[in-house]
């Protein structure tokens, strides 16, 4: 591993302006990375932009105010990523959103916001990023957030489980087919981390969903980001984090 491999590069962060995607800008910000935020809301990217800019000594930091599944925007900025920073290096997919409740009481737009954001999403950002990494010559990394719900039935999570788990095949996907054209594909597996989006998550959980995760642990979003951006560093295909995740994922192999 190269001591430093985020140094001067260039990274691409959907999701960026909250939340784990905001620590793992942090995290690599701190490594001198230069960064362009994706997100929806304009208070919480600028925000981030701030205090990003804080974090790394003479690092960029571009943000752009999009909802992911606006396909023509977001090829508007991954376009103009490009032009202000330069070649792209790195793309983390992280925009993502859940609602859990029982299957029979989700509304059909339920289902459709978790469709479109976690899936159609990354499939967007990635889509329209990777000519840009195919065309530099260093090669590049794409790292998309799912989760270890994508890899098992979890009462409550009919709608977020299934967008995870297209994620996670997504993924291999992009593996078989740019593995070997410099393109590195990572999928992170972050734990429950304690998030803005997470304590919005948790006030709809039905009650048998609160039995079957009662007693989980709750990991800390800038604990988590630091295992998820050194994962990228080290080259790992998948990224779980904390010992919960590692385990359900070592059995479901």
């Amino acid at each position: 591993m190269i001591l430093n491999p985020f140094k001067g590069k260039n990274i691409l962060i959907t999701g960026g302006s909250r939340g784990i995607g905001l620590e793992m800008a942090r995290e690599f910000a701190r490594n001198g990375a230069n960064l362009a935020l994706i997100a929806r809301g304009k208070d919480d990217l600028l925000a981030a932009k701030t205090a990003l800019e804080a974090c790394g000594k003479g690092i960029t930091v571009r943000a752009y105010a999009c909802d992911v599944t606006n396909s023509e925007t977001l090829a508007d900025y991954i376009n103009m990523i490009q032009f202000e920073l330069g070649a792209i290096d790195g793309v983390v997919a992280n925009s993502g959103y859940c609602h859990p409740g029982n299957f029979h009481e989700l509304k059909l737009e339920d289902f459709d916001r978790q469709i479109d954001t976690n899936l159609r999403g990354a499939i967007y950002t990635i889509r329209l990023a990777i000519p840009h990494l195919l065309q530099n010559p260093k090669g590049g990394f794409v790292a998309i957030t799912s989760s270890p719900a994508g890899h098992m039935g979890i009462f409550g999570f009919s709608a977020y489980g299934p967008t995870k788990a297209a994620l996670s095949n997504l993924a291999d996907t992009l593996h078989a087919e740019y593995g070997d054209r410099g393109v590195r594909v990572h999928l992170l597996l972050p734990p429950d981390t304690d998030t803005p989006g997470y304590r919005e998550e948790i006030k709809l959980y039905p009650p048998e969903c609160r039995a079957v995760l009662a007693g989980g642990s709750l990991l800390g979003s800038e604990y988590v980001a630091k295992k998820l951006v050194a994962g990228i560093a080290n080259g790992k295909r998948r990224v779980a984090v904390g010992f919960e995740a590692r385990a359900m994922m070592a059995v479901l192999r």
